[in-house]
């Protein structure tokens, strides 16, 4: 059952309409069944490690308030963490590690006879795994009080909207909108339908439709220069609209409950710099990321040097978050080597940027530090995208070559379309940048568009609709799914 599926449709619709029929001391068992049924209707074999999870955190959450001493409240809290850890670390990295083991045993000439597993990586476990880390750390921190209800915490653990690909919720913002009653409103309904329709208008009509065009190159033996520039430039435009679809659709499908997610993003791809590309990129990973790895490394730290270790650990664990491959690994300290370059070299950076005389025509200087992040961020991707190591570092040097850079390649790349795909995706991109315009604009389109004329948004939401209906394409699954 696809976010982006008839069938996920028609489900949303019955259980909102349960929801608001029923009283509201009984909303959190349907949306306990709904979140259960949902993930088994994806991967019924892991549910009993997504209840065994849940009941881990609970348990461990209670424990920890009970102790007495700051110093039993850390043990029980890294004991727990462990558990989960433990969890993820051996359907999601065994194979990862082991084979790296076993490669540096061939390459030193010993033995090693430890066999590979056969293991499936559980839907979602990356996703759940770190809320429930953030529970149990907000607990010890004294920043949240541990959850009696067991039903309300399941929830948490299995909101369907948000548990396959998050937004990562924090315990201490979401339970407590399960617990209020929440009133059948007309404006909720309607925001809700709108940010579900406009994600899978992002979904259908530029990510999958970029999906092929990408895979043909990366899974090329023999792309060109120009094929890679081109192809990771739209995965880039991919991998946004595929993610920010998903995050669409979850924040819509939430909202119809009367429930707020956390927004996920904003125009990353219109960041100044890899700073605030990660302030706009998956914004609830890069908060996990900064409050329960970079602000402990920190602590007590002043030198910059050692500040700057903080920032390449945290980066190397959100590569290993996101694969089980060296891949990742690579992408995650390319960002962490982006960030320490551009806090070290800042003062030199703007001292430059005075001396050529940019910085006086602030409109040039900031289009030029967009075109440079993106980039930036497209060539980190070479190594998110590739399929192996030796791939990467293929595609990494033909993107830097200069030749693949010519204009005359760079066209003659865009024969990979069809004339009709191109067009279509042109055409449907153009729409998604002018809505990102007037988002930058007006801060928020959809309350932009509702100050409308009833025409006007009515035509607007029909395009939308049509669009998907005649023109969208679903044959894959969301990217961070597999994360």
């Amino acid at each position: 059952m696809s976010f982006i599926s008839i069938e996920f449709l028609l489900f949303v619709a019955g259980i909102v309409t349960i929801y608001y029929f029923i009283p509201h001391r009984f909303r959190w068992a349907l949306l306990l069944l709904a979140g259960y049924l949902f993930y088994a209707s994806l991967s019924v074999q892991f549910l009993p490690l997504l209840l065994a999870s849940t009941a881990v955190t609970y348990v461990t959450g209670i424990v920890i308030e009970k102790q007495q001493t700051k110093q039993r409240k850390k043990y029980v809290m890294f004991a727990g963490i462990s558990v989960l850890l433990f969890f993820m670390g051996w359907f999601k990295y065994f194979n990862f590690v082991n084979e790296s083991l076993r490669n540096v045993a061939d390459f030193l000439g010993l033995s090693y006879n430890v066999p590979y597993q056969d293991l499936v990586l559980p839907l979602a476990i990356s996703f759940y795994t770190f809320q429930a880390v953030s529970y149990l750390a907000d607990i010890y921190f004294g920043k949240q009080k541990p959850e009696r209800h067991y039903g309300y915490f399941s929830v948490y653990f299995a909101f369907f909207p948000q548990l396959v690909a998050g937004p990562i919720e924090r315990a201490r913002k979401l339970i407590p909108q399960f617990k209020v009653e929440q009133k059948y409103d007309y404006d909720n309904i309607t925001y809700g339908m709108k940010r579900i329709a406009w994600g899978i208008f992002k979904k259908t009509l530029i990510a999958d439709r970029l999906a092929p065009i990408v895979s043909s190159v990366y899974d090329s033996p023999n792309a060109t220069g120009s094929e890679i520039v081109v192809a990771t430039i739209l995965f880039s435009i991919q991998l946004f609209a595929d993610f920010s679809a998903v995050s669409d659709i979850a924040i819509g499908c939430a909202r119809l409950f009367g429930i707020k997610l956390t927004e996920n993003f904003k125009q990353p791809h219109f960041a100044v710099s890899i700073a605030d590309f990660w302030n706009r990129w998956h914004i609830t990973l890069s908060n996990w990321l900064r409050d329960y790895i970079f602000i402990p490394l920190c602590k007590g730290k002043k030198k910059r040097g050692e500040i700057y270790f903080a920032i390449i650990i945290t980066f190397l664990v959100s590569g290993i978050w996101h694969g089980a491959a060296w891949t990742f690994v690579l992408w995650g300290l390319i960002h962490g080597f982006y960030r320490v370059f551009g806090d070290a070299t800042k003062h030199v950076r703007e001292q430059i940027a005075t001396t050529v005389g940019i910085s006086k025509r602030p409109t040039i200087h900031t289009w030029w530090k967009i075109a440079v992040t993106f980039l930036l961020v497209c060539y980190s991707r070479v190594f998110f995208r590739s399929n192996s190591v030796a791939e990467a570092f293929e595609n990494a040097r033909l993107f830097l070559t200069p030749t693949s850079w010519n204009p005359v390649g760079i066209l003659e790349t865009f024969q990979l379309f069809s004339l009709i795909d191109f067009v279509l995706f042109a055409f449907f991109f153009v729409v998604f940048q002018v809505f990102q315009y007037m988002e930058r604009k007006h801060r928020c389109t959809w309350n932009w568009l509702s100050q409308l004329p009833v025409f006007s948004r009515f035509a607007f939401y029909s395009f939308v609709v049509l669009s998907i209906v005649v023109y969208g394409v679903s044959e894959n699954g969301f990217i961070y799914g597999g994360f």
